[in-house]
């Protein structure tokens, strides 16, 4: 694996950690267009509930979607700027966010799901009271156009990037705005490691960029030949997911800064990976399809067909995963009916939200 590195940057100090079950990859392994991970699907349903996003007779691209970690809702953006705070149950909307002037591209519920923060192409980046009714709290001002925005792990703060090279930190103690700076521009994805020490970020040339929290150092890994469009961590490891337009799935070592294996998963885009549990990962893109894939094997599992647009983002919570598309559906799935392969009617009445 080649690792690199600006003069104003340095390698974050680590030491090489196995992980077992997961045979490390040279960088010579490149990327390989012919192989496709895949193997006989155990054709049995996964529960699945769909619902068209906007008002009656007017379907909205889905833009953003984030699960509420309490998991009462989900939030929902789409292309007429509005935000929709959809209950999980029913998946039926009880509140819409009205404040941004262009499209929401990220949306992001803190670990304690008090509050939710929305952002995108306007530059406004809101903050929304969970706990009253979703009431508008505050906005950052200064923000450029913003891609993706996340809460640290431990509550201390946030992190976004735009369509430029900043990173920029918001410090929850004092208000203080941090402004780091990126290899990379058009930026589309940042990620807190589960011990919040570890900031990824990642855009369109295919490097890993892992900032340290304390010492603002940065280390650089060349991943992909195509735009990295969003990144997860395993839970309470330091195993980094990243999926981009080159249709391959990269899984890294954050501690080692060494690459563990790369996955070739479609000849189309992916755009969007969420963890359904420490062994399993859905990833999904421009095909229309979310693959279930097995990280120890490295082959995908469950093919969930349904949406007939691009599928642009992906969240889990609890026992369900959630899809947007391009489509203009949000789509509800049984994480359970996933890992367990049990037999269930999938329901498949659309419902209005008004």
């Amino acid at each position: 694996m080649m690792s690199r590195i600006s003069r104003r940057q340095c390698l974050v100090s680590a030491s090489i950690l196995v992980i077992p079950g997961f045979p490390f990859l040279s960088w010579a392994d490149e990327f390989d267009a012919e192989k496709i991970a895949s193997r006989p699907v155990i054709a049995r349903p996964v529960t699945c509930r769909s619902v068209p996003l906007g008002q009656a007779g007017i379907r909205r691209v889905v833009t953003a979607i984030a699960a509420d970690p309490r998991g009462e809702y989900v939030a929902a953006a789409g292309d007429d700027y509005r935000i929709r705070i959809l209950r999980t149950s029913d998946l039926k909307v009880v509140r819409t966010l009205v404040e941004h002037g262009d499209l929401v591209r990220t949306l992001a519920f803190d670990p304690s799901g008090k509050q939710l923060v929305s952002a995108g192409n306007d530059g406004r980046l809101i903050l929304w009271n969970r706990d009253d009714a979703f009431r508008f709290i505050r906005e950052v001002n200064g923000s450029p156009a913003i891609t993706e925005v996340t809460f640290s792990p431990d509550g201390r703060g946030l992190a976004a990037v735009g369509f430029e090279s900043e990173v920029f930190l918001l410090e929850r103690s004092g208000g203080e705005r941090i402004s780091l700076q990126c290899e990379c521009q058009d930026l589309r994805a940042v990620k807190y490691r589960d011990d919040s020490q570890v900031l990824a970020v990642a855009g369109r040339c295919g490097r890993l960029h892992l900032f340290d929290r304390d010492t603002r150092k940065c280390s650089v890994h060349q991943l992909h030949s195509g735009r990295i469009r969003d990144i997860a961590f395993l839970p309470s490891q330091n195993t980094a997911v990243c999926v981009a337009e080159d249709g391959n799935v990269s899984v890294f070592d954050t501690r080692s800064n060494q690459l563990i294996q790369r996955i070739r998963v479609t000849t189309g885009k992916l755009f969007a990976v969420s963890v359904l549990t420490a062994e399993l990962i859905a990833v999904a893109g421009s095909d229309n399809v979310i693959r279930v894939i097995e990280l120890k094997s490295g082959q995908v599992v469950r093919r969930l067909e349904g949406h007939s647009g691009s599928v642009i983002a992906l969240d889990t919570e609890g026992p369900l995963l959630f899809s947007g598309s391009y489509d203009a559906t949000l789509r509800r799935w049984s994480i359970d009916d996933i890992v367990n392969g049990q037999q269930r009617i999938a329901e498949t009445g659309p419902r209005i939200d008004r």
